[in-house]
């Protein structure tokens, strides 16, 4: 999907969809590894779960306050086969990775990375139809087109064969498969059963050892839905703290919780790193007059 999409958010914040933070960031006064990916332009690339948004027209890109250890690049360009690479970071050192793409997408590959192209467009009937041809396509299973599916099943408003084409993503990788829990927990809280949602992000945190930005913040949601809004504070809070400034909305509905909550300073620094991150969002013009009135509250 976009990044990882927030379908469970509502219309209103939707301008979170198929946004992903620039890369291009300075490497200077970093305490933490930082990756310089080098790609085609284009080429999209992930870190773990995390999607770090396009390569640009210079071919190159920092990712910065990556932890030490372990990590997982994913790189697409389109009809070309994904790739995927680990690498080691230690300390505050600057590594490089680079990729070529050597080997043409199959066709089942290609109908997927249209899928996804179509889907960040909001195209979901187009997108199903070729998530569909790509599953067909493919020899054996292929969990991420049925999880591209069933987001846009969901957004379809068809949340029957969204669950379903999730429940077989999961099965077909062992019943281990944290994001097909997350759409599923997505689903149910769109549906309004809030506690089968919180039920199956829950799942998904288990699933995931506690590391999904984007089951802590469907949780916050189910939880402020509840009128719990500490539970919805301190997910939110856990989902800011592992996007690694990826998603700027989290932010914003942070400050959203913090404000109800009379948590005003720290409301507005919510705001204001959400401006930050997206400062052409469709309400930012509206938020920054809300900033003003809140800091006048402060003082």
């Amino acid at each position: 999907m976009k990044s990882w999409l927030l379908p469970i958010i509502p219309a209103i914040l939707f301008c979170a969809i198929g946004y992903s933070v620039s890369m291009a960031q300075s490497v200077e006064n970093s305490a933490n590894p930082t990756l310089i990916v080098k790609a085609p332009p284009e080429t999209i690339i992930w870190v773990g779960s995390l999607r770090y948004g396009v390569i640009p027209e210079n071919g190159e890109v920092a990712i910065k306050n990556l932890s030490s250890g372990s990590h997982t690049v994913r790189a697409r360009l389109k009809g070309r086969r994904e790739i995927r690479r680990k690498i080691n970071l230690e300390g505050a050192a600057v590594s490089t990775l680079e990729f070529d793409f050597p080997e043409a997408a199959t066709k089942a590959e290609l109908s997927f990375q249209t899928a996804e192209e179509l889907r960040e467009k909001g195209a979901h009937a187009e997108a199903i139809k070729e998530y569909r041809a790509a599953i067909k396509l493919h020899a054996r299973g292929f969990p991420a087109a049925r999880i591209g599916l069933a987001r846009s099943l969901m957004s379809n408003e068809q949340y029957a064969r969204a669950v379903a084409e999730a429940r077989l993503a999961a099965r077909e990788l062992g019943g281990v498969f944290p994001e097909a829990y997350t759409v599923i927990a997505n689903t149910k809280r769109t549906q309004g059963l809030y506690d089968d949602a919180i039920l199956n992000y829950s799942k998904a945190l288990e699933q995931a050892r506690g590391f999904s930005p984007e089951a802590h913040t469907g949780i916050a949601l189910a939880y402020q839905d509840r009128g719990l809004t500490e539970d919805a504070i301190k997910h939110l809070r856990l989902a800011v703290s592992q996007a690694n400034d990826t998603e700027p909305i989290i932010y914003f509905l942070l400050g959203s919780a913090l404000e109800r909550e009379f948590l005003t300073k720290e409301a507005v620094e919510a705001y204001e790193k959400y401006l930050q991150l997206d400062p052409k969002s469709s309400q930012a013009a509206a938020l920054r007059s809300v900033l003003k009135q809140l800091r006048r509250e402060i003082r």
